[in-house]
This record gives C-alpha cells, sequence and structure tokens, in this order.
C-alpha cells in the first residue's frame, strides 16, 4: 500500500482536504497515512468504501477513534462496542421515517433562509459603505447552520448559532477542537492521573463537557416528564409537520417498551450533536467550494435553491 509521510504540521498548513488531494494525486485512492506513531488509512474508491463499510464491516474496529470518542460520546453509535451498537441501532433506526424526514426538510429550510437573511444583513451594512462584497468563514457559517438544524431536529433545541453565541455552542466547538487534538497528538497525556485537572486544556475540556452534558440532561429531563408512550407504529404515523416536538429525541423517549436509562440517552444524543453537525458542515463547505470552480454549475445550482426557496416560502 503507497504511504504518504511527513510531520503533524504538513496536515495543518493548510486546509486538511488540500494535503488529502495532493496525496490522492500522488499516491491514488487508497493510501497509508502515517505521521508519527499513528497511521490512518485514507479511502476515496466508491467499491473499496463499499467493501469495508458495508460488506466487511464486521472485519475491522473502530480503532482510535473510539478511543478518542469514548469519553465524549460514552457508548453512542461511534465508539460503542458491538453489541451496544446493534441494540442502539435497532432502536434509533425507525425513529428517521418518513414523516420525520419530511418534517425536517422544513427545519433545514428555515434554519437557512436564517443563515441567508443574516448574510443579506451583512451585504446592506457593507453596501452603506459603498462595499461589494463580504468575506465570510464559510466552515464556521455551515457549522452554525448544522447545529441549529440538529438541536432543532434532535432535541427540540434552537441553539440559535446562526445569529449568536452561547456557553452550550462555545463547548461544543471547545469539545471539537479537543477531538481534534487528540487525534493527531503523539502521546495521550490526557490519560494520565491527574492530568484533567492538572492541564489547562484538559481542565478547560472537562468543563466543555460539563456544559453540554448540563443541557442535555435538562433537555432529557423535560423530554421524560412529558412522556406520551406508544408504539413504534403510532409514533411514525404522528403529524409531525404540525405538532410541536418532532424531535428524534421525543420519538425515543415516548417508544413503548424501550427504557433506555439518561446516560444512554445522553450518549446517543452527544454523538449526533457532535459527530452530525461538524461533517454535514465539512461536506457543504468542500461542495460550495467545488460548485465556485466551475462557474456554469455553480449558476444552475443558485437557480435551483432560489426556486426552492421560493417554493418553500409559499
Amino acid at each position: 500500500m503507497p504511504i504518504a509521510e511527513g510531520a503533524v504540521s504538513d496536515l495543518f498548513g493548510k486546509p486538511l482536504f488540500f494535503s488529502l488531494y495532493d496525496w490522492f494525486i500522488e499516491h491514488g485512492s487508497v493510501y497509508k497515512l502515517a505521521f508519527g506513531p499513528k497511521a490512518f488509512v485514507v479511502v476515496s474508491d466508491p467499491i473499496v468504501a463499499r467493501h469495508i463499510l458495508r460488506e466487511n464491516a464486521f472485519a475491522y474496529d473502530k480503532g482510535v477513534l473510539a478511543d478518542i470518542l469514548e469519553p465524549i460520546m460514552g457508548k453512542g453509535l461511534i465508539p460503542a462496542d458491538l453489541d451496544t451498537w446493534k441494540q442502539r441501532r435497532r432502536v434509533i433506526a425507525p425513529g428517521f421515517h418518513s414523516l420525520y424526514l419530511e418534517a425536517m426538510a422544513k427545519v433545514f429550510t428555515d434554519c437557512s433562509v436564517r443563515m441567508i437573511a443574516k448574510f443579506e444583513k451583512l451585504l446592506e451594512v457593507e453596501a452603506s459603505r459603498r462595499e461589494k462584497k463580504i468575506d465570510l468563514d464559510l466552515e464556521a457559517e455551515f457549522s452554525s447552520l448544522a447545529l441549529d438544524i440538529i438541536g432543532l431536529g434532535v432535541f427540540n433545541y434552537d441553539f440559535g448559532s446562526v445569529t449568536k453565541e452561547s456557553p452550550v455552542i462555545k463547548a461544543v466547538y471547545g469539545t471539537l477542537f479537543e477531538a481534534e487534538h487528540r487525534s493527531t497528538f503523539y502521546l495521550p497525556y490526557w490519560k494520565i492521573p491527574l492530568a484533567k485537572w492538572l492541564v489547562p486544556r484538559q481542565r478547560k475540556f472537562q468543563n466543555d463537557l460539563k456544559v453540554i452534558n448540563d443541557c442535555l440532561d435538562g433537555l432529557i429531563k423535560n423530554a421524560k416528564e412529558t412522556r406520551e408512550e406508544a408504539d413504534v407504529e403510532k409514533l411514525q404515523q404522528r403529524d409531525y409537520l404540525n405538532i410541536k416536538d418532532a424531535s428524534l429525541l421525543r420519538f425515543l423517549v415516548d417508544m413503548r417498551g424501550v427504557d433506555a436509562d439518561d446516560r444512554q440517552l445522553r450518549d446517543d444524543l452527544m454523538t449526533m450533536l457532535i459527530a452530525g453537525h461538524e461533517t454535514t458542515a465539512a461536506v457543504l463547505t468542500w461542495a460550495i467550494f467545488l460548485l465556485a470552480q466551475v462557474c456554469k454549475i455553480d449558476s444552475r445550482a443558485a437557480a435551483s435553491s432560489q426556486n426552492e426557496e421560493s417554493t418553500s416560502r409559499d
């Protein structure tokens, strides 16, 4: 297998996907990324990806990913052992039914419109200063958008991160930065006894986790206090476009015969919060970047987006 080698700084001197793409050009669609004591296999070939993720998934363990994410996500779907994964996936999967997805499409649109309104306001301010353009960090903007969508869709909680910043939002980003730090640092010093109290960044990490956990615990408590138990079939037939709480948390709490403890629910929700919004934001950022490389495609995408927005408002 081809090996891409170098210093960790080579990964972060520019956006990660640029570096990965350069090595893809040099080494092909499957190569090993070896930096210091850690090594990763980077796969971009769809046939190989299907073999690994779908056809032969149980032949691989989660390796360093589970080790890094376990302190954050506990026994959520990503770091969970096989038995826990099977049990929780069987419980969670029915929540992503067609009526829920239809309701979530409206959430996507509403949150996107809110973000666009923010951009338009910024443009108006710059126009008053006789400026014709604004500089935007799209990765940060899409992270805020995805966080708002995850909050409403999974917890029925509006972070409002597109237009403001809160302690919970800061804690989410702090947790993401720590996970990234652990994935690239040479030695797992955070496992040393008392490190979480003596090392400043580890103290901050513990504080960030507490802020997020307190928020999730409160949402779980509120959901359980208003529980309306029903069979899966009945839950899937609710009027999700019109009910007050169409969240996945509500579905999981109301599901008859499934009494997950608060810790397991927290782990499931934390996984969706941390892993769900960050990966989506990355895809949106790079999709826009690639669209911008081809003006003709970019124009068609913009026209299609405007049509969808007009339809949703009607």
